[in-house]
């Protein structure tokens, strides 16, 4: 499977109501500086008639795993695991993570994801191509432990062959959430032509997160992005193609409340793309991150 996950063409925002007895769920996980993004993409979806609120989930700083998958739903490992025991034939289904992700370590449950040493972070033109060796997690800072991205994959085993999923993600390095020898394209969604990934980096780098507000938050592009593409009769292909395309189009000016001057720059550039010099050196400095389609 490539590493652009194609698949079944989803009909997401389809005008005429999807067939009888089919839901659509959308379940969103917001951590640390980006506590919005998740109700500004849910937002985007609402006034749809097949999205109601009433299985829609928005979770703001919910804990990844609590090491105990066995006492209800109490950690984003506890309600993915809910949704693929509880969801049948026809459903949709969107899982939604906005906020940090890592790419450390070696995965305790399964360490093989790849052997290729890995690049520099940032690298445009890696020398390797991914998966590379050691793997990604994401979840809130405070959360028990971290989740792995084959725990994401875990989740899924139970999946009803007939459920469409999407999963969305805005954390650094989650390119690397597929490619590896237990991730999402190896999940039961993606086996059974049911899975669509709309990730905001590459496996290693990091994703770009800047319109602040206030002092505490900042939201992720790929929200934006996806928030102002969406229209009614979308498939997922559809939509994630708009999303990419207003991200290589649209300009962003990021003015910091700190810096007198402000900074035009592109969300993300395509697939060919060098940094430019404040790019880079704006990444250098700490101050933010920049990447790049994937």
């Amino acid at each position: 499977m490539s590493r652009r996950l194609a698949i079944l063409c989803v009909a997401l925002l389809a005008v005429t109501p999807p067939a009888a007895l089919a839901d659509y769920y959308y379940y969103a996980v917001a951590a640390d500086d980006f506590l919005d993004d998740n109700d500004t993409l849910w937002a985007a979806l609402e006034p749809y008639p097949e999205w109601h609120v009433d299985n829609a989930v928005l979770r703001d700083n919910w804990d990844a795993d609590d090491g105990d998958r066995t006492d209800g739903r109490d950690s984003v490992y506890d309600d993915l695991q809910w949704y693929s025991n509880n969801l049948s034939d026809g459903d949709v289904f969107v899982f939604a993570y906005m906020g940090h992700g890592g790419w450390e370590g070696g995965d305790s449950y399964f360490p093989d994801e790849g052997s290729t040493p890995q690049p520099s972070e940032n690298d445009p033109t890696p020398a390797n191509d991914p998966p590379y060796e050691l793997d990604e997690f994401f979840g809130y800072t405070g959360s028990t432990m971290y989740m792995w991205d084959d725990d994401l994959r875990e989740t899924l085993v139970d999946m009803d062959p007939g459920v469409e999923v999407i999963v969305i993600s805005g954390a650094c390095h989650s390119g690397g959430w597929i490619g590896g020898s237990h991730d999402l394209d190896t999940s039961a969604p993606a086996l059974n032509n049911g899975l669509y990934a709309i990730l905001a980096a590459p496996e290693q780098g990091t994703s770009i997160a800047v319109k602040q507000f206030g002092d505490d938050y900042y939201e992720i592009l790929l929200t934006e992005a996806l928030s102002d593409t969406i229209q009614p009769s979308m498939t997922a292909s559809q939509w994630y193609e708009a999303a990419m395309d207003y991200g290589e189009t649209h300009y962003y000016t990021l003015k910091q409340p700190w810096d007198s001057s402000a900074h035009p720059y592109y969300y993300w550039p395509d697939e060919n793309w060098t940094p430019t010099a404040y790019e880079a050196s704006w990444q250098t400095s700490g101050d933010g991150h920049w990447g790049w389609q994937e």
